[in-house]
């Protein structure tokens, strides 16, 4: 049996912030020779919806870009909200500087991954949104998605596997019990909880949780081809008598009952009014005392960074229709769907969980 709440001996967050570490030249790139940032910028300081407009971008591609080159101290955002230049990029990306180093960063102007990139960042639309086999991370009704085919929802699923074994341990150990739930004390008066586990994937998330809660049940919600990986890996942790498997449509279908729901590494795969949406739903449906569990990544309040949360928004930006948010944007959602805020508390890998109850 797999011991979900074995903690790595080792952090893995440094190969994770390698990984991405792309996004920081095809940013850089498509900014100075496709998109002329600096240029733009060097005319005079802009707010976010006049560079917006500047750039012909969206409102999502341009606050990704923005906070990129923020978090690379190129950009910087005033009181007042306007982005300028920093005297870095003054001196050494617009064009007309002695010192300019554009001509060199464009050397990666025409990479097969500043390309792409450049096209995520004018069509607003992740990767595989054009084609016929569709975007891997998302799923839409009535669109084609690559975990409703059995080899690609493998796949990706066990590679957001890996993620998963080294931060769920540390996500578990800092969910608190809470009280005694209503949804199974109703039936067993055991004195656990259910935790729905909603787009749950592989569920080694609510494995981890139930390793440590014997007396809790899960549910994970997710498409059919998914929930085949996340049976076999609930045999392995030995959890799979009470890991209850619900095929489903978030967008569309109801949800069952439960006294906690989990949205993790969720949110992030959309964008702002989707977000919103998929709070709502998730609080309608809890009991008094029921939690949300939201856990993800956090960018700081002003949207400025850190470089590390900034680059994953980027690949985030590029495969879904989401970006990386702050715990001031949560918290709105939060308060929009009338649940209570408690806390938020750091996991693994940059992770947070941001815990809210109904009251």
């Amino acid at each position: 049996m797999k011991d979900a709440l074995r903690f790595p001996p080792t952090d893995v967050t440094p190969i994770f912030d390698l990984f991405r570490g792309n996004f920081a030249t095809e940013l850089l790139a498509a900014s100075v020779a496709h998109l002329h940032v600096f240029d733009v910028l060097n005319e005079s300081p802009l707010s976010l919806d006049e560079l917006q407009s500047r750039l012909a971008l969206s409102e999502r591609a341009t606050q990704v870009l923005v906070t990129g080159l923020c978090a690379m101290q190129l950009l910087t955002r005033g009181l007042d909200g306007d982005i300028d230049l920093t005297p870095l990029a003054r001196n050494h990306l617009v064009s007309s500087s002695p010192f300019s180093v554009g001509g060199y960063i464009s050397l990666a102007a025409q990479s097969a991954g500043t390309l792409a990139l450049v096209e995520r960042l004018k069509s607003d639309r992740p990767e595989g949104a054009e084609s016929e086999q569709g975007a891997a991370f998302i799923f839409r009704e009535g669109s084609e998605s690559a975990m409703d085919r059995e080899d690609s929802a493998r796949f990706l699923t066990l590679s957001l596997a890996g993620r998963a074994w080294n931060v769920a341990p540390r996500f578990a150990d800092v969910l608190p019990a809470g009280q005694p739930g209503r949804v199974l004390n109703s039936h067993s008066g055991n004195g656990g909880r259910v935790l729905l586990d909603v787009a749950g994937g592989s569920g080694i998330y609510t494995m981890a949780v139930l390793q440590k809660y014997p007396t809790w049940k899960g549910i994970i919600f997710d498409r059919p081809e998914v929930l085949r990986i996340a049976a076999e890996l609930a045999e392995e942790t030995g959890v799979r008598d009470r890991l209850e498997l619900h095929a489903g449509d978030m967008w569309s279908d109801p949800f069952p009952p439960a006294d906690d729901i989990l949205l993790s590494n969720v949110l992030h795969d959309w964008d702002r009014p989707q977000c919103a949406r998929l709070v709502a739903k998730a609080t309608s449906g809890l009991p008094e005392g029921g939690r949300l569990l939201i856990h993800d990544v956090l960018l700081n309040s002003d949207l400025t960074g850190p470089l590390e949360i900034a680059l994953y928004s980027l690949a985030l930006f590029s495969l879904t229709e989401g970006r990386a948010y702050s715990l001031e944007e949560y918290r709105g959602w939060i308060a929009g769907a009338d649940l209570k805020y408690v806390e938020c508390i750091p996991t693994a890998a940059h992770g947070h969980l941001i815990l809210s109850e109904k009251a």
